[in-house]
C-alpha cells in the first residue's frame, strides 16, 4: 500500500466534477481530496486538479461502493466528506470554512495569517499562500477568538489535534507571537502543531510555553543550490541551529521539516540531507512537488512515483536506525500522514 500511496500522491486521480471541492490555492499541498484507500483505510492527501486530469487512477462506483481503477488493478476507496461545521458562521458571519480546514481525518488547520512580506517581492515559487485569500476563500488574520469557536465545533466532529501556520508577517519573531496567541486558548482542547521559519530560541520557547507540542521548520529541500532558487528570501544555513534548538525544546519525536521531491534537487544532497536531519532528530517529512496553479511552478511536472518512493524509503531507513519514530509525533502533518508515505513505507522497513 505505500507504493500505491505515493503513485496516487505523485500522479493524482481523476474523479467527477461535483467531487472536486479541494482547495486550489493556500499554503501547503493545495489542490486535492483525503481519501482513504484499500483494505487497510490507507490516508491519501490525492492531487485532482492540473496533471491529475490526465491520471491513469480513475474512481468510479460500483453501486455503493467507489473504486479506484487503474489498468487491469482495482482498489476500494472512501472519499472524506466536508465536516458540517464549515457550513457555521462567526457572530460576524464569516464562514467557519474561511476560518480553519479539516485535513484528513481528524486535523484541524489554519493559516493564522494569510500573507507573507515575501510574496510579492522574493516569494518561495511553490507558494501559494496569497491565492486563497484572492479568491475569497479565507480571511487575512484568523484571532484566537474564532479559532476557538471553530475548534469547539471541530472537536464535537472527531477532531483530535490542531496544524497552525503562518505566513511571515516580519524578519524579528516571524509570525511566532501570533502563533502563540493562537496556542494559548487552542491547546486545552487538542494537542498543538506550529510551523515557523527558523527563529531564536526566545521565540521557540515562547511557542513551547503557549502549549505548543509539535513544530515544523521547513527547509523545503536539503540542496542548498536549489534551496536558494526556489527560497530566494530566506537563509539556508539558520536551519540547523534552528532544529537543534527546536529538538532541546519539543523533545523527541516533535520536530519536523517537509522535503520536497522532484525540483532538480542532486541525489547527493538529498542522501547527506536526510541523514544529517534524522541523526538531529529532525523528521524528514517527504513529500512529491505538487504544482499549484497561479504560482511560478504551476507548469512545473511532479516527480515520477520512484523517486519519491526511494526517498521516503531511504528517511524511513535512517529513522529506524537513529530510533527517530514519526508515529510518536504528537500532532500536525506527521501524525496526519495524509500527504508523505514516510509511515507506511516505515512498517515494512
Amino acid at each position: 500500500m505505500a507504493d500505491i500511496k505515493t503513485a496516487l500522491l505523485c500522479r493524482g486521480i481523476q474523479l467527477p466534477e461535483y467531487l472536486r471541492t479541494g482547495r486550489r490555492g493556500g499554503a501547503g499541498p493545495a489542490g486535492g481530496r483525503y481519501i482513504l484507500v484499500g483494505d487497510t483505510n490507507t490516508l491519501v492527501n490525492v492531487p485532482i486538479y492540473g496533471h491529475a486530469l490526465s491520471s491513469p487512477f480513475l474512481l468510479m462506483k460500483e453501486g455503493e461502493t467507489l473504486i479506484v481503477q487503474n489498468g487491469n488493478h482495482s482498489f476500494r476507496a472512501t472519499l472524506l466528506p466536508d465536516p458540517s461545521f464549515y457550513e457555521n458562521r462567526t457572530a460576524e458571519g464569516i464562514p467557519f470554512r474561511h476560518i480553519a480546514l479539516l485535513h484528513g481525518t481528524d486535523c484541524l488547520a489554519t493559516t493564522v495569517f494569510q500573507k507573507c512580506i515575501r510574496w510579492r517581492k522574493i516569494p518561495c515559487q511553490f507558494c501559494g499562500i496569497e491565492l486563497s485569500l484572492q479568491s475569497g476563500n479565507t480571511i487575512v488574520r484568523k484571532t484566537p477568538e474564532q479559532l476557538l469557536d471553530v475548534a469547539h465545533a471541530a472537536r464535537s466532529e472527531g477532531v483530535l489535534h490542531v496544524t497552525l501556520t503562518t505566513g511571515t508577517p516580519n524578519e524579528r519573531d516571524k509570525g511566532a507571537q501570533l502563533l502563540a496567541e493562537c496556542a494559548s486558548v487552542l491547546s486545552p482542547l487538542f494537542p498543538v502543531h506550529v510551523q515557523i521559519e527558523p527563529v531564536e530560541r526566545s521565540y521557540l520557547e515562547l511557542l513551547k510555553n503557549a502549549g505548543a507540542e509539535t513544530i515544523g521548520v521547513h527547509i523545503e529541500t536539503p540542496d542548498e543550490a536549489l534551496f536558494r532558487k526556489i527560497c530566494p528570501g530566506k537563509e539556508f544555513h539558520a536551519y540547523g541551529d534552528a532544529w537543534k534548538q527546536a529538538v532541546d525544546i519539543f523533545g523527541d519525536n516533535q520536530v519536523s521539516s517537509y522535503i520536497l521531491v522532484g525540483l532538480g534537487e542532486s541525489h547527493e544532497s538529498m542522501v547527506t540531507g536526510i541523514e544529517t536531519m534524522v541523526r538531529e532528530g529532525i523528521i524528514p517529512y517527504v513529500v512529491p512537488f505538487r504544482p499549484i496553479a497561479g504560482t511560478s511552478l504551476e507548469t512545473h511536472s511532479p516527480p515520477p512515483e520512484r523517486r519519491v518512493s526511494w526517498y521516503a524509503r531511504y528517511a524511513a531507513m535512517k529513522m529506524r536506525e537513529y530510533g527517530v519514530d514519526p508515529r510518536k509525533n504528537r500532532a500536525g502533518c506527521v501524525r496526519c500522514g495524509a500527504c508523505s508515505p514516510i509511515k507506511e513505507y516505515l512498517r515494512f522497513t
